[in-house]
């Protein structure tokens, strides 16, 4: 493995543990392990975590909103 994708890795392992509290999707679907469609999918059904679409084409989702989603679907 390079050293460039040892680096990346990296970063990745840490902005997911400690995500900002304003995400977009990508941000959003690497905190929950979670494809991009999926959050697309779950917008479109109604489901999934609070969001904001502050334009046509952007939305986002507060570190909040998420945390509280995950916790009121727990097994």
């Amino acid at each position: 493995m390079s050293i460039d994708q040892q680096i990346a890795d990296l970063r990745a392992v840490v902005e997911r543990a400690n995500p900002p509290e304003v995400m977009t999707t990508e941000e959003c679907a690497a905190f929950l392990n979670v494809t991009t469609e999926t959050l697309f999918s779950w917008r479109k059904k109604g489901g999934g975590p609070r969001f904001s679409k502050p334009t046509d084409r952007m939305v986002r989702y507060l570190r909040s909103d998420v945390v509280t989603w995950l916790e009121g679907n727990r097994a």
